[in-house]
């Protein structure tokens, strides 16, 4: 199965922060995925999508995001375990080097000239550091 998703920007996000004059005016937001089948709609979309979200550019004391699994899959569940862990090193690199394309799915099928500090040897480090994690996660998912 061959799948190609596209992340959009969330285009009410990106005109809500125009709008704010500070981060303390931002309203607290709820973001809800949802998946129904493990086979047809693999985790591992689920897991781009948790975690593109879980890296927007939005207080992280504001932002909360849920899963609704109605398939009450354990590989879904199993998954997301995995991206929780994967969370805490993804999230803090897409902030710190302004990472534009959130989801690893598509970030790491891109070239390496994502970033504008793709010439510094700390970022070409943490980056394969990151795409090496990304893909011990992947593999772990599709076994």
């Amino acid at each position: 199965m061959s799948v190609d998703i596209k992340y959009a920007c969330m285009p009410f996000l990106l005109l809500l922060v125009s709008f704010v004059s500070s981060v303390q005016d931002l309203p607290p937001v709820d973001l809800f995925v949802t998946t129904a089948d493990s086979v047809l709609e693999p985790p591992i979309i689920t897991v781009n999508t948790v975690l593109s979200l879980l890296a927007l550019d939005y207080p992280p004391h504001k932002l909360a995001c849920y899963v609704s699994d109605d398939g009450c899959s354990p590989l879904t569940f199993y998954a997301l375990q995995e991206a929780s862990k994967f969370a805490k090193f993804w999230v803090p690199f897409c902030k710190k080097y302004d990472v534009q394309i959130r989801a690893p799915f598509r970030y790491f099928s891109d070239k390496l000239e994502v970033s504008t500090f793709n010439n510094s040897p700390q970022f070409k480090q943490e980056w394969l550091q990151m795409k090496v994690t990304s893909i011990i996660i992947y593999i772990i998912m599709q076994t």
